[in-house]
């Protein structure tokens, strides 16, 4: 069974190699899954440099992805073997197979595309969590408006009866997050807030920052006096840029988001009926390239790229690739 494991190599970070490994058998209350997709998330990116808080499980990188359950252990009896299941989090999912408790499980629709449902563990459920507290008819800004958690909040925000403002790098993802059921998409560019007031938005109560840099503090300046900005991510790789004067004179309050934290205070009865919920909708990641194991690099070099859009996602090498 092969897998890509992690091994701290000194000097230059921890070194990602394909190995093979015993397969795996499951013991009581446990089943047996072919991963069928697995994406290459910030968590896995994070944890590659060394700069992610927990360690991947048994030196396997892979934060999350969907499997078919292809064996039980004693005593389990569901998922039914042929089932297609979301894993749970941190499982080590860049390998060809794994063992996991049966109760870590959700199903997912026999109809659904692995592929396109391999971020709904992490990003999607982010998205969710982000947005419960809004009530309907709520406006809210974010960005990257065109990022995977971005798009899930527009998503999400027209299934809720949200209104969703979305900031974008450039032009080219504005059609799509339309059609996605934005209800306004803005470049980042200075003047937003001068635009937000020229299409008659007002200033929201609360943004979502998944940019950081100089982003954060463009949001916050288009929150209204006291409004709160909600920072879960950096993509552009740069710590978060916020005045002084939007902390002190307008009262701007920042506070960091982490979906880890959030599932050991929510409880798993509460995570899994977040899951249920967003497995039952119809949500799709857009991706990128698929790749397979064995071509790791070429597919850690392309989820590196500025500007990819979409996810680089590992799958099964009886499966086709594209690039």
């Amino acid at each position: 069974m092969r897998a890509l494991r992690c091994t701290p190599s000194g000097h230059s970070g921890p070194l990602l190699e394909l190995v093979e490994l015993p397969e795996p058998q499951p013991r009581a209350g446990e089943v047996l899954v072919e991963v069928l997709a697995s994406p290459i998330s910030p968590i896995d990116r994070l944890s590659l440099r060394g700069l992610y808080p927990l360690d991947p499980a048994s030196g396997i990188p892979g934060a999350q992805g969907v499997g078919l359950v292809v064996e039980h252990g004693p005593g389990v009896r569901e998922p039914e073997v042929g089932s297609v299941v979301l894993l749970p989090v941190r499982v080590g999912a860049w390998r060809e197979r794994l063992v996991t408790p049966a109760v870590t499980l959700v199903p997912l629709s026999a109809h659904r595309d692995p592929v396109a449902s391999c971020t709904l563990r992490i990003e999607a459920l982010t998205a969710a969590v982000l947005l419960a507290d809004l009530e309907p008819g709520e406006c809210f800004l974010h960005s990257p408006g065109a990022g995977s958690v971005g798009r899930y909040l527009t998503v999400l925000a027209r299934d809720r009866g949200l209104r969703s403002i979305a900031l974008v790098g450039t032009r080219e993802p504005v059609a799509e997050l339309w059609g996605l059921g934005a209800d306004n998409v803005l470049v980042r560019e200075p003047g937003v807030q001068a635009r937000l007031a020229a299409l008659g938005l007002g200033l929201p109560r609360v943004a979502f920052d998944g940019s950081g840099g100089e982003t954060s503090g463009m949001l916050g300046s288009c929150l209204r006096v006291g409004g709160e900005l909600t920072i879960y991510g950096a993509a552009s790789r740069k710590p978060i840029q916020l005045p002084v004067d939007q902390l002190v004179f307008r009262d701007i309050k920042a506070r960091g988001f982490w979906l880890h934290r959030w599932a050991e205070t929510a409880g798993y009865a509460r995570l899994r009926t977040e899951l249920e919920v967003l497995v039952a909708m119809d949500l799709h990641e857009q991706i990128a390239a698929r790749f397979t194991l064995d071509q790791w690099p070429a597919a850690l070099d392309l989820a590196e790229q500025p500007g990819v859009r979409g996810r680089v996602v590992f799958i099964p090498a009886t499966s086709q690739t594209t690039s």
